[in-house]
């Protein structure tokens, strides 16, 4: 019977998307027909075919943009970064870039964009992404200027590196990255600090020669002088402004992406017992860094070192004047070192009281509902009424120790600057001194002072950025899963047949066995039951066969191989787990379903649905697959329907093992009665593992597993291990 309305990927905006048309044409191999307005969407295909790339399709549409209209050179080359192949350019004309580094992007200076396929007697074979066409011409008609994109395979280290592969200090890593921008900026600062240096120099001059001697012949040289130096410096700083900018960002985008890849690559166990407040605080840490290369203190850190340059001209203009600064910048120093015990306690108290308020507002718009259905209003209020007042006590304590310090750093410049004022005076009447030398002194004296006093208020600030930096460190040390294709073993066709032998697994070290030498043999095709109380290990037992736990004892084999031989990311992709809560994110029901598996075609989906019983009710939709789930149209679906979404993207992979967590939770009798006609029809099919308390449920089990404070207490039929559940 034909269904009333076919299911179309090519409908809607997604189909617009060039990432989209990518993935379109891996689904369906037709990557020869692949065409693009965009030159370098047209490139990757025939520069991947050169380059020799073999590896799985998914992982292509993994590292593709989402909702990418366009696909530009920086796109491009992160897609083959993503794939292993690092890039470097080198300008050089087209005919005379060497056939060792073929293929290659050239990008011509007027724009062109072709892939550079062979050289070979004379002539250079190469693809034209404007005409989308391979074309062959003499070497000697290609002198065009341009860029080539030299490419790198890095598949022997694809993906997240091992733990024995990570520096212990991943953020001077990162910082080596850019080197040379900080040389020069550096460069850029001692530029900045001659001119500055020249300034008070020129007016020293005016002073003495020009006032001194009465003579105004060369005021216009001088001022004009001033007035370039004034102007270079203006310069300066905006171009330095510039660079930090361009590295604050840069920073801050690898940063970012680099610890989100790394939460989401770490082992299950290490991030599910955190709350989603504690991940969030501390991702937000993360932001001090970018505020310190964005904000002042990155130009203080770069003029600090120069502050020895200005002591050493004082002391050349104004002698031991010199040391009035001198010893300013050791009172800086002690007093920050003595002030900065408070600080910390301060800054600590005031962060834990942001984050438990961050907590509880989190908590009020989860579970909101649940407050009201309660009547717990005015005590939740109470509570947040607390929490707020310690925040704001603790900021108001934060408020006066930077008032303090800002009066005290403020003090110590006027002190230095009546010091200096006042040596200088006598040095002038002595005649030791000339006043132009004394007025330039003072300028160099704030040129000091300036970038001590701004250390000094912003320890606090450095204090953070030191503790993210540290942070940070600590988080890429931990080890992550095998993650690439080349890691571990890949079944390739998986049967289903699992035995635990001899499992035990707990959660913390301070903790009871979750599971205690569990031992259990499951045949292919088989229906099996996980039954037990609360906290009896059922839902642990499920989720270490699907890969999310590993046993601390004992060992599970898939299809008589270790799992810890598996790539686990490729085990669970050949796993199809239903979870107990129902998770549905922000896109079209086909991307939703696509999650599992990127490859899938139209025709799969529609399968995966029909199995899951959903497809009908899919169909009926205004636009079908093409539905966009967001936060607020997921409420009004009812829970069966979304529930069996789960089960159509869990069957979207091709597998023979299906693992579902309480699937009878929030299904109403019709929702249940189908899932459970679902479970009839697919018996025999593939090995089905399910954690329910539903004795209809149960009762469909070839064997049901009575768990019992992390053992196996009973292994056999349903009514017997029913009748043992009722009895306890």
């Amino acid at each position: 019977m034909a269904h009333p309305k076919q299911f179309d990927s090519s409908q809607g905006r997604a189909f617009r998307d060039v990432s989209e048309k990518f993935a379109e044409a891996l689904r369906k191999n037709k990557l020869d027909e692949f065409s693009s307005d965009c030159p370098y969407a047209a490139c990757l295909f025939p520069l991947l075919k050169a380059l020799g790339w073999k590896s799985v399709a998914r992982e292509l549409i993994e590292a593709l943009p989402h909702f990418a209209e366009d696909i530009d050179l920086v796109d491009l080359r992160n897609i083959l970064v993503n794939i292993g192949y690092e890039s470097f350019p080198m300008t050089v004309p087209l005919n005379q870039l060497q056939s060792e580094l073929y293929p290659s992007i050239f990008v011509a200076n007027s724009g062109e964009v072709y892939v550079l396929l062979e050289k070979a007697k004379g002539e250079i074979k190469y693809f034209d992404a404007q005409q989308e066409k391979v074309v062959l011409l003499p070497e000697k008609e290609l002198a065009i200027q341009g860029t080539a994109y030299l490419f790198t395979d890095k598949n022997a280290t694809h993906g997240l590196p091992n733990s024995a592969d990570i520096s212990p200090n991943w953020f001077a890593d990162l910082t080596a990255r850019f080197q040379k921008l900080i040389i020069h900026l550096f460069g850029m600062t001692f530029i900045i600090n001659i001119v500055a240096l020249f300034v008070p120099l020129f007016i020293m001059v005016i002073y003495d020669k020009v006032i001194g001697t009465k003579s105004l012949d060369s005021l216009p040289l001088l001022l004009s002088g001033v007035a370039i130096l004034i102007m270079t410096d203006l310069v300066l700083r905006y171009l330095r402004a510039k660079i930090l900018g361009a590295v604050a960002g840069r920073m801050d985008y690898l940063i970012g992406v680099e610890t989100f890849k790394k939460l989401l690559y770490l082992p299950p166990i290490n991030i599910e017992r955190s709350t989603v407040s504690a991940q969030l605080a501390q991702l937000k840490q993360f932001d001090s860094i970018r505020d310190f290369f964005t904000g002042a203190n990155a130009s203080i850190v770069l003029e600090l070192p120069f502050v020895l340059l200005f002591l050493t001209v004082i002391a050349i203009l104004a002698g031991p004047i010199a040391f009035v600064p001198l010893l300013m910048v050791f009172a800086y120093i002690i007093v920050g070192f003595l002030l900065i015990p408070n600080i910390n306690r301060k800054i600590g108290r005031s962060g834990k009281a942001r984050t438990n308020k961050q907590r509880m507002l989190l908590q009020t718009l989860s579970g909101r509902k649940e407050i009201k259905s309660i009547g717990g209003e005015s005590v939740w209020w109470e509570r947040f009424r607390e929490v707020s007042g310690e925040a704001i006590m603790s900021n108001y304590d934060t408020f006066v120790i930077n008032s303090i310090m800002n009066s005290v750093a403020q003090a110590m410049m006027m002190f230095t600057a009546v010091a200096v004022m006042s040596l200088g005076a006598i040095g002038v009447i002595n005649g030791d001194l000339s006043i132009g030398a004394l007025i330039a002194a003072m300028a160099l004296v704030w040129r000091i002072l300036s970038p001590l006093q701004g250390a000094f208020l912003s320890i606090s600030k450095f204090q953070q950025t030191f503790k993210s930096m540290k942070q940070i460190n600590q988080l890429m040390k931990i080890p992550v899963e095998k993650s690439d294709f080349n890691s571990g073993l890949v079944i390739q066709d998986l049967q289903g047949h699992i035995v635990m032998d001899r499992v035990s697994f707990r959660y913390g070290a301070d903790q009871d066995p979750a599971l205690l030498g569990v031992s259990l043999a499951i045949k292919p095709g088989e229906l099996i039951a996980i039954v037990g109380y609360t906290g009896s290990g059922k839902s642990t037992l499920l989720k270490s066969i699907a890969g999310m736990y590993k046993p601390q004892g004992g060992a599970i084999y898939i299809d008589g191989i270790d799992m810890r031989q598996l790539n686990i990311m490729e085990l669970r992709r050949s796993i199809a787990y239903v979870p107990q809560h129902t998770t549905m994110f922000h896109g079209t029901i086909a991307q939703n379903l696509r999650l599992a598996n990127g490859l899938a075609t139209d025709t799969e989906l529609q399968r995966a649905a029909s199995k899951a019983g959903v497809l009908e009710e899919i169909l009926a939709l205004p636009e079908g697959f093409n539905t966009r789930l967001t936060d607020n149209s997921t409420e009004k679906y009812p829970p069966g329907f979304l529930r069996s979404l789960s089960i159509a993207r869990a069957f979207v992979s091709s597998t023979k093992i299906v693992l579902f967590d309480e699937p009878g939770a929030s299904l109403d009798f019709e929702s249940d009665t189908r899932f459970m006609n679902q479970l009839k029809a697919l018996k025999g099919q593939c090995t089905m593992v399910m954690v329910s308390h539903r004795p209809s449920h149960i009762r469909l089990a070839d064997k049901v597993i009575l768990m019992n404070q992390g053992s196996v207490q009973f292994a056999g039929k349903a009514d017997e291990a029913i009748s043992i559940l009722m009895e306890g």
